[in-house]
C-alpha cells in the first residue's frame, strides 16, 4: 500500500512524464509528488515560460496534448501567428491557452510568490492533485557552449530555435552556485521511501538539479531506494539529444555514462534488454540492475515499468 509522500519522481519534460502516466493508471494522483527541472526556463516578452513545470501541470490537469508531449491539447496558436506578422521570429511555440497560464505566473510573481507557491497556486486552480515541486526557487538556465564559436545558447535556443544543430564542448547551469534546494524538495527527498528518476536527459534535465545546491547531498542522504530508468538503449536516445549531448561531451552514449553519474546515490537502474551486456559493468558500481523492455511508447510498457518499479519499494 503506498502512501502519500512515499513516491516522489524527478522530471524533465518528456520521458519522465510518459512512465507518469504507467503509474497514474495504477495509483491515485495524491500519493504522487515530481519536482520539475527549472534549468530549461526562459523569458519571453516579459513572461517566464517553465516547460517542464508545463508540461507536469498540463498532464495532471489532463490538459497535455500527448502527440507532443508539451504545451495544450487542441490550443490555437493565434497571438504566435499574429507575432510573426508583426515582424517577431516568434520560434518559441506558445499557444494561446499556454500563454494565459504564463500570464497568470506573471501575475503571482509580481505579487511576490516563489516559484514554489506559484507552482502550488496553478496546481490548484487546474484542480490537480498531485504535488508538483520547482527544484529550486532561485533562476537557474541550462547554457550550451558550442564547439565552435564558443557560441553560447541557451537550451530552448539549442534544441527549439537551432534544432541541436550545433555541437556543444560544455554544458553551463548558470546560477546553480547560489541556486538552493527548497525546504520543500527537501523535505519531500528525505521522507520518500522511493525516488524516481525517470527517463530523462541526464545532462539537461536531472543535470541542472544536482548542480543546485543541497540536492545531490539531500538524494545521498535519502534514506530512500532511488531507482533511474535509462533514457537510451542500443547508444540512442528514446527522445531528444541525451546520447547526442553524452557523446559531444566525451563520454560514451551508453547507460554506463549515466550510471556513473548517478553512481553516488543511484540503488536501482532499469536499462533496456537490449544494454544486458553492460549490466555487469554497472553492477560493478554498486548499482543494482534490472533489464526489461524500456519503451514507454504503450500504455501497456508504461504500466508493465510501474508494476516493476512498485514490486522495489520496500
Amino acid at each position: 500500500m503506498v502512501e502519500p509522500g512515499e513516491l516522489v519522481f524527478l522530471s524533465g519534460g518528456t520521458g519522465t512524464p510518459k512512465l507518469l502516466q504507467g503509474f497514474r493508471a495504477l495509483l491515485s494522483d495524491e500519493l504522487l509528488t515530481v519536482i520539475g527541472n527549472t534549468g530549461d526556463d526562459e523569458e519571453f516578452y516579459g513572461l517566464l515560460v517553465s516547460p517542464d513545470i508545463d508540461t507536469l501541470l498540463y498532464l495532471f490537469a489532463g490538459l497535455l496534448d500527448e502527440n507532443k508531449y508539451w504545451g495544450v491539447k487542441g490550443d490555437s496558436f493565434y497571438t504566435n501567428d499574429f507575432l510573426r506578422s508583426l515582424g517577431e521570429e516568434a520560434w518559441f511555440q506558445l499557444g494561446d491557452k499556454d500563454l494565459a497560464l504564463h500570464l497568470v505566473r506573471k501575475k503571482l510573481l509580481l505579487e511576490g510568490k516563489n516559484a514554489t507557491k506559484v507552482t502550488s497556486e496553478l496546481s490548484r486552480r487546474l484542480h490537480i492533485q498531485a504535488t508538483i515541486l520547482p527544484m529550486t526557487n532561485d533562476a537557474i538556465r541550462t547554457v550550451m557552449i558550442t564547439k565552435v564559436n564558443n557560441r553560447k545558447l541557451t537550451f530552448q535556443e539549442y534544441t527549439v530555435k537551432t534544432h541541436e544543430k550545433f555541437a556543444v564542448k560544455k554544458v553551463l547551469y548558470q546560477g546553480s552556485e547560489k541556486a538552493e534546494i527548497t525546504p520543500e524538495c527537501s523535505k519531500a527527498l528525505s521522507n520518500s521511501k522511493m525516488i524516481i528518476i525517470g527517463p530523462s536527459n541526464p545532462i539537461t534535465s536531472i543535470g541542472p538539479m544536482l548542480a543546485v545546491k543541497g540536492f545531490k547531498e539531500s538524494l545521498m542522504e535519502s534514506p530512500a531506494t532511488i531507482v533511474a530508468i535509462s533514457p537510451i538503449e542500443d547508444k540512442r536516445a528514446f527522445s531528444g539529444p541525451a546520447a547526442q549531448l553524452l557523446h559531444e561531451l566525451g563520454m560514451e552514449a551508453s547507460p554506463v555514462s549515466i550510471a556513473k553519474l548517478y553512481q553516488e546515490f543511484l540503488d536501482i537502474f532499469i536499462l533496456s534488454e537490449t544494454d544486458r551486456t553492460l549490466a555487469e559493468e554497472i553492477h560493478a558500481l554498486g548499482i543494482k540492475t534490472i533489464c526489461t523492455d524500456i519503451n514507454l511508447g504503450s500504455k501497456k510498457r508504461r504500466n508493465d515499468i510501474t508494476r516493476l518499479i512498485l514490486n522495489e519499494l520496500k
